[in-house]
């Protein structure tokens, strides 16, 4: 810009008005250039990149001014342009004003007035303008930041909630419908003891990465990452119409991705991770829960508790939902086998699913997890103990191990069980050492006549070594 408020550019075929026109901006303090007509003016404000206003003239030759107009208004151009008119032809003004010029002046004994006044509104409303530009653009960097920042602690949804009004952190919170997912890996805390703490946190961070990018994918909110588990939100903070259908697609292709991490795990020598997954759709209470101090966006309520127990009932890779996920998940559901399960807690007990996968837009599918198992001759003499909650519930009695597959075995109690039953069987006598050694199993399937399909959710090595050699004696 050159010296002077400001510089405008005046377009008028008139000799007499362009030097009345310069001669009054010059001595109001603003930079002037001027143009005989349309063309010419247009020409001379490409040339100029820091003009910022624009005066001029109806009724030109070669180019009027509604095609200075047009060529500006088509070129993106926002700077603001006024046109000057005779009284007599105010209707050709309005239809510029109309047309995207932002005033109009009339050619009278006022003009030089006019024109002074209409050039501070101008320049003033401009530079109130500019400096809003430059705060708006500092807020959008800081956001940005601050969303960078938190978004890698918290969900991008819950920052933008936060930041895009004071009453986001304010403590309370509202009711809600949302579908919730909570993830588990199996067995961790056994890995864990097996690897330096270094090793840990590789392998969770890679497995994190992947599950993280899938619940993005499918605009999951990952509410809670606590070790090994997720807590993710599908409805809460942002509610859609297909949240359940989301989440059970983000669940199957989560389980699915799994091949992926323990790919990674066999060519560094890792051992392979197995997750199980709960999902349960129901009234939340989501908002800032703490203290002005401290405080985190959470949900809270009965909903929450029971994915929470639903999860526990999981084995590797096993996707579990309550009714009311595929209620509302609205698409066709692939399932295997449903159970009433009494939770505590609960009033009545609850439709559980076994997900297999969806159809619809997502058409996503686990594979086929029938175990073929080999027979043993004879079997193995174990005693069975229940479980409740990982701690004995001191029911004791005689079952045997009839067939061996590769993460289960077929199991005839003395006493009925119930799929999701957690249970405990020693050996008593099969192993080379003699001593007494436990494995631990979760009950998948009532095959009926007192048989039970179990998977083996912790196997001791030795117990291990000795079902690959009896597999291996019995044709497995």
């Amino acid at each position: 810009m050159e010296n002077g408020l400001g510089k405008i550019l005046i377009v008028d075929d008139s000799d007499d008005i362009r030097l009345l026109l310069t001669e009054t901006l010059t001595r109001g303090g603003y930079s002037v250039i001027s143009a005989e007509n349309g063309k010419e003016g247009a020409e001379k404000y490409f040339q100029h990149t820091d003009i910022s206003l624009v005066i001029t003239d109806m009724d030109m030759p070669v180019l009027d001014g509604l095609g200075l107009l047009a060529k500006l208004r088509a070129a993106k151009s926002e700077v603001p342009i006024l046109v000057l008119t005779g009284r007599k032809d105010e209707d050709s003004a309005i239809k510029a004003v109309h047309a995207g010029a932002d005033d109009y002046i009339v050619k009278d004994g006022n003009i030089r007035d006019e024109i002074l006044l209409h050039a501070r509104k101008v320049f003033e409303i401009r530079k109130i303008t500019n400096e809003n530009k430059r705060l708006y653009a500092q807020l959008e960097a800081r956001n940005q930041f601050i969303q960078k920042i938190f978004g890698r602690y918290m969900s991008g949804e819950v920052v933008e909630k936060l930041l895009e009004s004071p009453d986001g952190l304010k403590l309370g919170g509202e009711s809600v419908k949302a579908t919730v997912m909570m993830t588990d890996l199996r067995g961790f805390s056994s890995i864990s003891e097996a690897y330096s703490a270094e090793t840990i946190v590789d392998m969770l961070n890679g497995y994190l990465k992947d599950m993280t990018g899938i619940i993005s994918k499918h605009s999951g909110v990952i509410n809670e990452i606590i070790g090994d588990a997720l807590l993710v939100l599908f409805g809460a903070p942002v509610s859609r119409p297909d949240d359940a259908a989301r989440a059970i697609a983000c669940a199957v292709e989560m389980q699915l991705a799994m091949e992926q991490v323990n790919r990674r795990h066999r060519e560094s020598g890792l051992v392979e991770l197995v997750m199980g997954i709960g999902l349960n759709t129901g009234t939340v209470v989501a908002g800032n829960i703490g203290s002005d101090i401290r405080a985190k966006y959470a949900v809270v309520g009965s909903a929450v508790n029971l994915a929470g127990r639903v999860e526990s009932l999981t084995v590797g890779g096993q996707i579990l939902a309550t009714e009311s996920v595929l209620k509302d998940a609205g698409v066709e559901v692939q399932t295997d086998g449903e159970f009433f399960i009494p939770f505590k807690g609960f009033s009545k007990p609850t439709m559980i699913y076994d997900v297999m996968g969806i159809k619809g837009q997502f058409d996503l599918s686990l594979p086929e997890k029938r175990m073929k198992f080999a027979l043993l001759r004879p079997p193995i003499a174990v005693e069975c103990e229940i479980l409740e909650e990982k701690h004995s519930s001191g029911e004791k009695f005689p079952a045997i191990i009839a067939g061996l597959s590769e993460k289960g075995g077929l199991i005839h109690p003395d006493k009925p069980l119930a799929p999701f039953f957690n249970v405990k069987l020693s050996l008593t006598g099969a192993l080379k050492s003699g001593r007494e050694a436990p494995l631990y199993a979760k009950i998948t399937k009532d095959r009926r006549n007192g048989e039970y399909e179990a998977h083996f959710t912790f196997i001791p090595r030795e117990i291990r070594d000795l079902f690959l050699e009896l597999a291996g004696k019995n044709g497995a």
